[in-house]
């Protein structure tokens, strides 16, 4: 029996000395359940929060930060060519003098007479015969002249015996007839339109009347 006394006294030992420590540790569990846990969890978010928000702006620093890019190295301008001389266009051959006043002529009677337009009659047959002397009849009538070679100008072209600058002449001259023609039929025209308003005055107020 004297070999169970040690290990009896041993348990009592331990037993006693739980009961002393489980309440020490149950204090010490409040006190730090109490004071220190609050400031333990407070400590916890406040790292989580900067850990959370660090992150990203790391992120975007790194991605809006690109690389740096050496200034560019100057370097002597290169020469620039010499532009080519261009050719002279081909000149077009000039008209005879005496040809040339009577084409400005006719241009001027056709620019008069087209400041008149309004006074045409509608549908009037002489406003377009003058547009197309100046858009078709005049320049045609030119250019087939100027097309022939300049030996073949003084040469006479059919059997009469004229020249081609003689033939453009009488062509000149006849467009000029023409436009003559209308400017006296219009000024007519114009004469008969006055004359019939006094004829409409005359009977809508009566001849004399004051």
């Amino acid at each position: 029996m004297r070999w169970l006394i040690v290990p009896l006294m041993l348990v009592t030992l331990f037993g006693l000395l739980m009961l002393m420590v489980i309440p020490i540790w149950i204090a010490v569990f409040f006190v730090f359940w109490r004071f220190v846990m609050p400031w333990l969890i407070v400590g916890l978010v406040i790292w989580a929060v900067f850990a959370l928000s660090g992150r990203p702006r790391h992120r975007r620093w790194m991605r809006y930060s690109y690389p740096r890019v050496p200034p560019p190295v100057p370097t002597s301008p290169r020469p620039r060519p010499e532009p080519r001389p261009r050719p002279d266009p081909p000149q077009r051959p000039e008209l005879p003098i005496d040809v040339q006043v009577k084409v400005e002529q006719i241009r001027r009677k056709v620019e008069v007479l087209l400041s008149y337009a309004p006074r045409f009659p509608p549908f009037s047959q002489d406003l377009y015969i003058v547009r197309q002397t100046a858009n078709d009849y005049l320049p045609r009538t030119i250019d087939a002249f100027l097309a022939l070679p300049p030996d073949r100008r003084e040469v006479p072209v059919d059997e009469s015996g004229k020249t081609a600058r003689e033939e453009l002449k009488e062509q000149l001259d006849l467009l000029d007839s023409k436009l003559d023609e209308i400017a006296e039929d219009l000024q007519r025209h114009n004469l008969d339109r006055l004359l019939a308003n006094r004829r409409f005055l005359e009977e809508r107020f009566g001849r004399g009347s004051t």
